[in-house]
């Protein structure tokens, strides 16, 4: 029995003491609870500001300070680079409206550029920095701007620039012409584009004006004393020309093509349309050119009937037979665009497509006799049908001695050829006895050698020494007396010749009229034989012996040449100027045939 009370006693006082441990505990709970969001807020602030403290330090140095401007434009998060950029690409551009008292309408507009301010805006961006000690003050990030310092900007002013532009736009009676409305096609419409008025107006005043602009982003507009001039077609015009036309046109123009109707599309024809004022009205053509072109692709064929060929047989560039081939037929397109024209204006109520006649294509059989006559024709006939202006000789040596030539009396500028004629003088004083040999004449050069190297090599120190120690007037004298009478070295404009004074001269050479001593003639001809310059005449006879000079200066090419074929030696002399040498050698190649009958 007391076992069982001393328990429930125990049991009493446990419970009780448990209680008050429940009730301790709750109000240590509780405390904590009242204590734990002060706590959470203090450190989610402390850790805000932390962190914006750290990212203001790592903020770039070469940006501007988020939120900063100058002059209004907003520079913040740019970099120096970029806000000096921005700035001075603004200023640059900033437009200054010009206004004349008597005239509410801009006159013009142009640039703080155009008329000679330049700005430079770098140490302004470059002040805008953000220091590290307001770094350290939490969210400063977000309005330090406004502490930033104002730095004057730099400008420069041109006075060059602004009088060209005063000249380009106003002129010296500075005077700006109107400007008459007119249609454009845009964005696949027809738009009428603004007319502008024009005026005069006091050029002191307005460059007086001008030179007092200060740069800024939206300057002030200027108003000078002037006089309007209204343009000649005004939009009023323009807009009742274009409501015109888009009803003419409508969804397209019909054209008759051998009676069936074609349309074409509204907006091509947009695409053809031009205008001009005329007799102070705004007029509307078609473009041929554009105009033409499509018309051609898409119904060219329609018309299309193909020429046939018309034969011409020509003997010694006469003709002697002919056989004429059909003509054909085309679209004429030019005709077709001028219908189309005259219907946009309401001058006709329909639109046929226009053909022309195509003459038959001309094919030509030529052949050239043998003779005289033969092959100055076909020398002719080269020389009209290849590149540039040609003057030609032949002279026959031996055989049937026969001659032809070709513009052959048309002086050329001579180029190197020139040096034939000091060749022949200074062998005249070879053989008189007043020059020897052995005399020298060029940088440490006999004349023995400056006569090699001028003929083979057209060296130009020996010709040039060669010439003024004979002088102008003696070589001109030489070759006069030997009947080379349109050759001359005293004209202003350079040395002159003909190809029949060329080929004269060689002729003679060969035959023994000129010089009495054969060793003279033939030194000379031996060092036409050796001379390094073969892409003319001698490329076109591959198969004979060549003694020629050649001559080339800027668009002259020259060749004279004594020529030992195998069916008799001859003299062929081709000046050219704006041709080939190809064409040169092809030409000799076609004389060389021609001569031997092939």
């Amino acid at each position: 029995m007391n076992f069982g009370k001393v328990n429930t006693e125990q049991l009493r006082v446990h419970a009780a003491r448990i209680k008050g441990q429940v009730k301790t505990n709750a109000k240590l709970v509780h405390r904590h609870a009242l204590s734990t969001p002060k706590k959470v807020a203090i450190t989610a602030v402390a850790t805000l500001f932390i962190g914006m403290i750290i990212a203001q330090f790592v903020y770039p140095a070469d940006k501007v300070v988020l939120f900063a401007s100058v002059d209004g434009v907003s520079v913040g998060g740019l970099t120096k680079d970029e806000a000096t950029k921005k700035l001075d690409t603004l200023y640059a551009e900033a437009k200054v409206p010009i206004y004349y008292r008597d005239d509410a309408n801009l006159k013009v507009q142009p640039s703080l550029k155009d008329i000679g301010i330049s700005t430079s805006n770098e140490a302004r961006v470059a002040a805008l920095n953000y220091p590290w000690y307001w770094r350290l003050v939490p969210s400063s990030l977000f309005w330090y701007q406004s502490f930033l310092p104002s730095e004057p900007i730099t400008v420069q002013k041109s006075t060059d620039t602004l009088k060209f532009y005063m000249a380009k736009t106003f002129g010296e009676t500075c005077k700006i012409d109107p400007v008459d409305a007119t249609i454009a096609f845009e964005s696949e419409k027809l738009k009428v584009v603004k007319a502008s008025s024009g005026g005069t107006c006091d050029y002191d005043e307005l460059y007086g004006a001008l030179e007092k602009v200060s740069p800024v982003p939206q300057p002030e507009k200027i108003v000078v004393t002037g006089t309007n001039i209204n343009p000649t077609v005004d939009d009023t015009k323009a807009e009742k020309v274009l409501a015109k036309l888009v009803t003419r046109i409508g969804d397209g123009v019909s054209l008759n093509i051998e009676g069936k109707k074609e349309t074409i599309p509204q907006q091509t024809i947009y695409s053809w349309l031009e205008f001009k004022t005329e007799d102070s009205n705004l007029v509307a053509s078609i473009n041929n050119d554009r105009a033409g072109t499509w018309l051609s692709d898409t119904y060219g064929s329609r018309l299309a009937i193909k020429p046939g060929t018309t034969t011409v047989t020509t003997r010694d560039f006469i003709e002697v037979a002919k056989v004429a081939g059909a003509s054909g037929r085309a679209l004429d397109t030019t005709a077709t665009s001028t219908r189309i024209t005259q219907y946009i204006r309401g001058e006709t109520e329909s639109v046929t497509a226009a053909s022309m006649v195509v003459p038959a294509t001309i094919v030509y059989t030529r052949s050239y006799s043998a003779t005289d006559t033969g092959m100055a024709a076909l020398m002719e006939h080269f020389a009209k049908s290849h590149p540039g202006t040609y003057g030609i000789s032949l002279v026959e040596l031996s055989g049937a001695r026969r001659h032809a030539s070709y513009e052959g009396a048309t002086q050329f500028t001579t180029a190197s050829t020139f040096k034939l004629f000091v060749a022949y003088s200074t062998l005249l004083r070879i053989e008189n006895g007043s020059w020897n040999w052995n005399d020298q004449i060029s940088n440490g050069r006999n004349l023995t050698k400056c006569f090699d190297d001028m003929i083979v090599r057209s060296d130009n120190a020996c010709a040039e020494a060669l010439l003024t120690k004979i002088g102008f007037q003696a070589i001109t004298n030489d070759a006069r007396a030997i009947g080379a009478t349109r050759t001359s070295f005293l004209g202003s404009d350079g040395i002159k010749s003909t190809a029949q004074d060329e080929s004269l001269l060689l002729s003679l050479l060969y035959s023994g009229q000129i010089l009495s001593q054969q060793g003279n003639r033939d030194i000379w001809i031996n060092a036409l034989k050796r001379n390094i310059y073969r892409q003319g005449i001698p490329a076109g006879i591959p198969g004979a012996t060549v003694a020629n000079k050649v001559g080339f200066l800027d668009a002259l090419l020259h060749d004279a040449a004594i020529v030992y074929s195998p069916t008799g030696t001859y003299v062929l002399v081709i000046m050219t100027n704006n041709s080939s040498w190809a064409n040169i050698a092809e030409l000799a190649s076609q004389l060389e045939a021609l001569r031997n009958g092939s």
